[in-house]
């Protein structure tokens, strides 16, 4: 009966061992699944963070170069360098309009995509305002617009962009955090599965084992004298 309780004792090994093997192949499932998550989250930082905070940098660098060059000729009334003033400023004008069709082909959430519009809005009152100052200023006549009007405006733009600086920071660090979160499961995942093969190894040994044990004696041959 032994051999019995053998094959018995085999096959309920090897349901062990299947069950087992299934779940080491849902762990390493889930644990490429995690290094994907892991993999697109970092991929998303840099395209959809790291690049916008650029670009908000490189937007606040060029309005404040047009107020400079607006506040030099408004001071200065050089007609002769009123087209060269219009010149640069239309380069910045250019370089802002690339920069937010960069900025608008990023992921976007709420919030930001909200201020981003804002933003547009008031980059658009505050070069109209800014068109009208150039003219004023080559022709030599009182400005038709007070250009006091135009500091709240510049104001303005600096505070979207601050904010939208924001932003970046904010959705940056939760986006870090889950990548930790994924890579602390992924870490328990791999410990599970080192623990499964562990398992796996002794329960073949205890098989070996077990087989040696249940083995019937060898015949032992008797010499007739």
């Amino acid at each position: 009966m032994d051999w019995i309780f053998s094959i018995r004792a085999k096959l309920k090994a090897a349901f062990f061992l299947a069950l087992i093997c299934i779940v080491v192949l849902v762990n390493i499932y889930w644990e490429r699944s995690n290094i994907a998550d892991i993999n697109s989250s970092f991929c998303s930082i840099y395209d959809d963070r790291l690049l916008p905070a650029t670009y908000v940098f490189h937007l606040t660098n060029h309005l404040y170069q047009k107020r400079l060059i607006l506040e030099h000729q408004l001071h200065h009334h050089d007609t002769l360098a009123i087209a060269e003033a219009k010149r640069r400023i239309a380069i910045h004008n250019a370089a802002m309009d690339t920069l937010i069709e960069d900025f608008e082909s990023t992921y976007l959430v709420e919030s930001e995509g909200r201020l981003l519009v804002d933003f547009k809005q008031e980059l658009k009152d505050y070069n109209l305002l800014e068109k009208k100052l150039l003219e004023s200023s080559q022709l030599r006549l009182p400005p038709d617009e007070d250009p006091a009007g135009l500091i709240p405006l510049f104001e303005a733009n600096l505070e979207e962009l601050t904010l939208l600086s924001q932003v970046q920071i904010d959705v940056g660090r939760a986006m870090r955090d889950d990548s930790m979160r994924m890579l602390a499961n992924t870490k328990v995942l791999t410990m599970l599965e080192a623990a499964l093969i562990v398992i796996i190894a002794l329960v073949i040994q205890a098989l070996v084992f077990a087989s040696r044990s249940v083995a019937p004696p060898r015949p032992q041959r008797h010499d007739l004298n």
